[in-house]
């Protein structure tokens, strides 16, 4: 499929992924282009909605997940109310990610509600009541080995990636998140290269200070920082997920593995009539079926007792995608800080 992203795109992407809130002259020195060229190519890119930073809730931390009341949602929607109900539900903060699958369910949301007492009220009295829904199978998220944080766009050499380090800062399990706090959290997963300034005016302090919070908030270690970009365009045009059923003794180390895969998007254990969840990214359809026999023939016991095949992605982490899988709106989650690494 034809993209629109050259090789230059790719390397500034892939550089984002790894240090998304490096200064343009810190970039430059390792991909080569002047901090003005960069910063251009990074306007031009996130002004089309082909590609983004956002951050999200760390989920990738112990329990983290339970604290945050996560979710994986399947729904059965009646032919030709699909596009309408997605839509709806796309306006609920608490509903991070819709994907329009093809199999035995039209929909798989990813709900990040905020705490557990929230997942239940959303799923027992907020779901239902959109659109005409035939069937809802929730499972709850107890453990994320990955996701989309930290899948790699290929362009960078292991050389680069060296030069250009990690930032994955060590939880702080002390730090009280207070309500400014959280105005930071989402004003970063509105636009993750927020300068200090810009943020200054949008809450009303001093430039120093806002400068201040967003050292306290990403010091956390509670938000993760995600490079985005449209799917089409990524050089992985087809999306997938597989439904795995495990022996309870070899979940974790099954785990583990599938997570180190290229592919894997997003690996959770999930507590209903499947344990684990993978969504992966792939470059061709037949690379669904291969992925899907590499798993069952490295990791017997294995069972993927169903796949999902996603046709569309309505939205992705509070991104509203058009049918090009480009940005064009923003819907916050309701808390990104609560619930954080346990």
């Amino acid at each position: 499929m034809d993209s629109v992203l050259d090789d230059d795109d790719r390397r500034l992407i892939a550089a984002l992924q790894v240090r998304p809130r490096a200064s343009w002259t810190e970039l430059g020195a390792v991909l080569g282009p002047s901090p003005l060229t960069l910063a251009r190519r990074w306007a031009r890119l996130s002004g089309s909605g082909v590609a983004w930073l956002t951050a999200a809730p760390n989920l990738q931390a112990g329990t983290a997940a339970l604290g945050h009341g996560v979710a994986l949602v399947e729904m059965r929607i009646p032919p030709g109310q699909v596009l309408p109900i997605a839509a709806e539900l796309a306006k609920v903060p608490e509903i991070a990610t819709i994907d329009v699958t093809a199999g035995s369910r039209e929909l798989v949301l990813t709900v990040i509600a905020g705490d557990e007492d929230s997942l239940a009220q959303l799923l027992l009295e907020r779901l239902h009541p959109v659109g005409t829904v035939m069937s809802v199978h929730s499972h709850p998220v107890t453990r994320t080995y990955v996701d989309g944080s930290g899948w790699r766009l290929p362009g960078l050499t292991e050389p680069e990636r060296a030069r250009l380090g990690t930032h994955h800062p060590t939880p702080s399990h002390r730090a009280r998140v207070t309500p400014l706090m959280e105005d930071v959290a989402r004003e970063l997963a509105r636009d993750g290269r927020v300068t200090a300034p810009q943020l200054a005016e949008v809450l009303g302090v001093r430039p120093r200070r806002a400068r201040e919070l967003i050292a306290e908030v990403v010091g956390t270690g509670r938000l993760r920082f995600r490079a985005e970009l449209a799917r089409r365009h990524s050089g992985y045009p087809m999306s997938a997920w597989y439904f795995l059923r495990t022996p309870a003794s070899q979940r974790d180390k099954a785990a583990q593995r599938i997570a180190t895969l290229s592919e894997a998007r997003a690996v959770v254990a999930i507590i209903g009539r499947y344990d684990l969840a993978v969504d992966v990214w792939t470059r061709t359809l037949d690379d669904v079926q291969r992925l899907e026999a590499t798993l069952e023939e490295r990791m017997p016991g294995v069972e993927i007792a169903d796949r999902a095949v996603v046709l569309r992605t309505v939205k992705l982490m509070g991104r509203l995608l058009d049918d090009t899988g480009a940005a064009r709106g923003f819907v916050p989650l309701p808390s990104y800080l609560k619930g954080g690494p346990i």
